[in-house]
């Protein structure tokens, strides 16, 4: 043991020697190390406030005192480094030349035998004795050797310094040669700094001004470091050291944004630098307050900054934008210098004796100088590309002036006509004005002589009547604008279902026929056999078109008669309506179907009319496949030939003889509507118009059903949670919440009451967003008697068929038997596609069109019911497409994911189609009720988690979300049993989220199927 101990004891001492020896002082001879880079053979020692010996003798002694000195390190310290140089040449005058760094003090001190030392200072804080250079004369006599002691002190140390010995002759070969340099770079870059800032004055162009900015401030940092502003007596610079090159990045940033238009060719170039920009102006006052700091910044900003544009500059000359290879070689010609300087900086290189900070500013000169270049080939390119598109421009006004030409001699064409338009619409208006005004003075003069007692209670009644005519009347004056406005803007809908073309008939004779023989003339029907008993067709739009016709052959014919023949041919139903009035002259047919227009004005004047009748009648023929023609002969008569493409239901009977017409179907229009009887019914209504709200409560009051009426939303909430309603008659547009909101807030409750809204809007799309959000139907403004008892009559049967709960239990099992079969059919469908079966297709169309209204899926029944003409008629062009939509819509109602479709179909009142319009809002009320289960979970409140999830599975229930509502029962389960597990929650709430994003993936897939 003691023998190691001591082995190890004398290896310390050995190392330890070692050690000591590192501080000795290095030998040179002045011809080995004349121009030669010594710095890396030296030993540096931190001497922190050290007094230097004045002698040589203590020298060796003094040095062993003091610790290495970090090289790394950049900021404030002292160190020294001392060397013996022996001059072995005949040359005695010298120059020690520290190089390649900066250093506010550098004390060089000389110890030769035993004369005291002797001294001198240059640095960043001292006049040096070379303008722009470090160092020391040094005066060895041949043969002789001196003792050279250097001492850095600096609040911050740049790259490692440099250290040469040069002769006195040298040196001064070598400043000359580099203060050239600089001046010229100087030069360089001054003048095209301030160039280009004259430049930016003049165009207004930001890239001029951030090439000069840049430019100056590198410039002006540049300065700094070789001390320009110290040897010109200016002011110390040293707190400018840094910030330069960091504005100088930053503006360099900029230009390159604005030279390249990265905002348009690549906005994550311009972003990034951006970011880099802002940043150097963000360590701008710390690069101030420290200048060892800011080299350290500095080194990384100006490397990132020049980097990105090298890409960006390579990347833009590969895609051939031109002025991009003059950016690049001046990018270049700065980025090698200057990184390699970084890196210096930064202490990862070392080795590299070049003055790298002299070739970094000759980079910068160079690369300003080309980036002029770049500038100007950007200058002449814009030139050249505006030259192109001067000539194209000139070549587009040519074009130009040419139209303008064709469009005035158009212009001028289309004035007469204008101003004939201008003075039918003036005509129309005024003409408008007297019949609107003619019935409302029937109605305002016989309610007002009512109101005053100006009339008997006996004429009362007749009055009475008077008063509902010239309302009616009115109505159709509005209906007509409102159907011209909804044709100018392609929103008229048309509504195609089978009707019976006798009672269609029979409507137009019964009304039609009255009125002409209280004129006194005769009306007739004729019928060309055979005919079909249905058609499909929207039977609103042709009565209205007949309507119209007929109602303009009472108004000009004064006798003689009237006549409709029916017939068809090839697959065209022609109706004409021939009378034996007035006719029209040849000259006035041209304008007999222009809106705002009336044939004969004079005579027009004496039976009235608004001149849209015609127009309207022709338009919406068109809507239906056809037209209107009319032939005319004046004081003749005229016969308006009405022509719509003829698609009959399958199997519909053909009848030959007026015998075979079902006279039941023709007079059930004149029944009077018997008025159901609700007795044990209640229903809300809420609407904020008092004359509107008593109309209907009186309409409800007739059915025996008792009515709670409300003025507004909040209202009805309060209504709501006071009473149970069978019904809800809502109004759209009501103050403070309207009925879309009330309604969106009876539905977040998990009530599920039937719903009717009240409203003018009757566009199709309209109606779909009252259904999506939650409504069950809605009834029109102004409201049809007939139509109203209709509905509300179906929703209280159904109110009280879910009282007694025995037809849904019953017809659940048969819509899931009807649903098993109808996926069979389909399959048979596809496979007899497969084969070109038409005869198949055809029988399992048929069974599927009887069958799924009854079910619940019209919607089903009326896609295929649209395609069975196609399969009649061997249309397989027309199948390709209509048959495989068809079994996708089929597909996508009966396999909608997470959805019990059957189940769905029962509480929905028998109506997937009813379902499939409130799923969206279903969908969105399931989420928002989740959210809210989720934040009583994390609250910890069992209590409140437990009513949110019992509310949650009431909706997912009643939507027939059978999997998301077991899930909820489980986690429910969970907590009853006070099984925290909250992992297990979160995840099971996550997984009836995904089952809600299923269902919503596949409805929107589906949409336009589905709809």
């Amino acid at each position: 043991m003691k023998s190691v101990f001591f082995i190890i004891l004398f290896l310390s001492f050995f190392s330890f020697e070692i050690e000591a020896q590192d501080t000795s002082i290095t030998q040179f001879s002045a011809s080995e190390i004349q121009q030669q880079d010594i710095s890396q053979r030296l030993t540096y020692l931190s001497i922190g406030h050290a007094q230097l010996p004045n002698y040589r003798s203590p020298l060796d002694d003094w040095l062993l005192m003091f610790d290495k000195h970090d090289m790394h390190d950049v900021f404030k310290d002292r160190y020294v480094t001392a060397f013996e140089i022996y001059n072995d040449t005949q040359n005695s005058e010298w120059f020690i030349h520290p190089y390649g760094s900066v250093v506010e003090s550098i004390q060089v001190s000389v110890y030769q035998d035993y004369s005291p030392v002797v001294t001198a200072l240059s640095g960043l804080d001292h006049t040096n004795v070379y303008p722009l250079h470090y160092g020391s004369k040094l005066k060895i006599p041949p043969g002789q050797s001196v003792t050279v002691l250097m001492v850095f002190s600096s609040d911050f140390f740049f790259a490692p310094l440099k250290i040469a010995l040069q002769s006195e002759q040298q040196m001064r070969d070598i400043v000359a040669t580099d203060n050239i340099v600089l001046f010229i770079c100087f030069g360089v870059c001054l003048a095209l700094g301030i160039y280009n800032l004259f430049i930016f004055i003049v165009m207004r162009d930001n890239q001029y001004l951030y090439y000069a900015l840049s430019t100056l401030f590198y410039t002006s940092s540049w300065a700094a470091v070789f001390g320009v502003f110290e040897y010109l007596h200016m002011f110390s610079a040293k707190d400018w050291l840094m910030a330069g090159f960091l504005l100088g990045s930053a503006f360099s940033a900029f230009f390159q944004i604005a030279f390249f238009r990265l905002n348009v060719s690549s906005k994550p170039a311009m972003y990034l630098l951006l970011v880099l920009g802002c940043l150097c102006l963000l360590f701008l006052p710390l690069a101030i307050y420290s200048q060892a700091l800011g080299l350290i910044i500095v080194s990384i900003m100006t490397s990132a900054v020049l980097m990105t544009g090298l890409f960006i500059g390579i990347m833009s000359w590969i895609k051939g934008y031109r002025p991009a290879r003059y950016f690049t070689i001046a990018i270049l010609c700065v980025i090698i210098p200057n990184i390699i300087g970084n890196l210096l900086n930064l202490r990862i290189l070392t080795d590299i004796s070049l003055d790298i900070y002299l070739l970094g500013f000759v980079g910068i000169a160079a690369d300003t100088l080309i980036l002029a270049f770049a500038l100007a080939e950007k200058m002449r390119l814009v030139n050249s590309r505006n030259a192109l598109l001067k000539q194209q421009l000139e070549h587009k006004v040519k074009i130009r002036t040419q139209a303008l030409s064709e469009a005035n001699r158009k212009l001028a064409k289309s004035n007469h006509e204008l101003v004939e338009a201008n003075s039918a619409k003036d005509y129309f208006l005024a003409n408008m004005s007297h019949e609107i005004r003619t019935p409302l003075t029937s109605i305002i003069g016989y309610a007002d002589g009512i109101l005053l007692g100006d009339i008997d209670k006996a004429e009362q009644e007749r009055v009475t009547n008077i008063i509902y005519q010239n309302g009616a009347h009115l109505l159709r004056i509005i209906n007509d604008i409102l159907d011209l406005s909804k044709i100018d803007a392609n929103k008229l809908e048309f509504d195609t279902q089978p009707c019976h073309l006798f009672t269609l008939l029979g409507e137009i004779e019964s009304v039609a026929g009255k009125r002409a023989r209280d004129k006194g003339i005769g009306f007739h029907v004729n019928y060309d056999f055979p005919l079909p008993d249905k058609i499909i067709t929207d039977a609103v739009r042709l009565k209205q078109i007949l309507f119209n016709l007929t109602n303009n052959a009472l108004k000009f014919t004064h006798s003689g008669h009237i006549t409709l023949n029916v017939s068809i041919a090839n697959t065209t139903l022609i109706i004409k309506v021939i009378d034996t009035g007035e006719g029209i002259s040849q000259s006035d047919m041209h304008k007999l179907f222009h809106p705002f227009t009336q044939a004969d004005s004079v005579i027009n004047r004496q039976v009235g009319g608004t001149g849209l009748g015609l127009s309207i009648a022709k338009r919406l023929a068109q809507g239906l496949g056809g037209d209107i023609s009319a032939l005319s002969q004046l004081r003749k008569g005229s016969t308006f030939t009405v022509s719509i493409t003829l698609v009959t239901p399958k199997n519909v009977p053909w009848l030959s003889t007026v015998g075979e017409i079902d006279m039941s179907n023709i007079h059930q229009i004149t029944h009077e509507t018997d008025v159901p009887k609700f007795g044990a019914c209640k229903v809300l209504l809420a609407d904020d118009h008092p004359n509107n709200r008593e109309l209907v409560a009186l309409l409800l009051k007739r059915m025996n059903i008792n009515v709670v009426e409300v003025s507004d939303g909040h209202q009805a909430l309060q209504a709501m949670h006071t009473g149970q309603f069978d019904l809800l008659l809502l109004d759209i547009h009501m103050p403070e919440l309207d009925g879309i909101e009330t309604l969106k807030a009876i539905r977040g409750s998990g009530n599920q009451t039937p719903a009717i809204a009240l409203t003018a809007n009757t566009m199709k799309h309209e109606v779909n967003h009252y259904l999506r959000i939650g409504f069950t139907d809605h009834l029109a403004k102004p409201i049809d008697r007939d139509v109203f008892f209709s509905k509300v009559s179906r929703y209280l049967n159904l109110a009280k068929a879910d009282q007694s709960n025995i037809d849904n239990d019953k017809m659940l099992p048969l819509v899931q038997g009807y649903i098993t079969d109808l996926r069979e059919e389909l399959g048979a469908i596809e496979q007899a596609w497969g084969k070109r079966d038409l005869a198949k297709i055809s029988a399992s169309i048929h069974k599927i069109k009887g069958a799924a209204g009854s079910f619940g899926l019209a919607n089903i029944g009326d896609v295929f019911s649209r395609i069975e003409t196609s399969v009649k008629n061997n249309d397989e062009v027309a199948l390709l497409t209509m048959l495989p939509q068809a079994l996708r819509h089929a597909y996508a109602c009966i396999n909608l994911p997470s959805v019990n479709v059957a189940l769905a179909i029962v509480n929905f009142n028998h109506s997937f189609p009813l379902y499939l319009a409130q799923l969206p809002y279903a969908i969105s009320q399931c989420e928002n009720q989740l959210g809210d289960i989720a934040q009583a979970l994390r609250a910890g409140d069992d209590i409140e988690t437990m009513q949110l999830i019992k509310n949650a599975q009431e909706l997912f229930n009643h939507y027939a979300f059978e999997k998301g509502a077991s899930l909820l029962d489980e986690i429910s389960s969970s907590i009853a049993r006070k099984d925290y597990n909250s992992d297990y929650h979160i995840t099971a709430l996550q997984q009836v989220r995904s089952l809600l994003e299923s269902i919503n993936r596949a409805l929107k897939s589906h949409i336009k199927n589905i709809e």
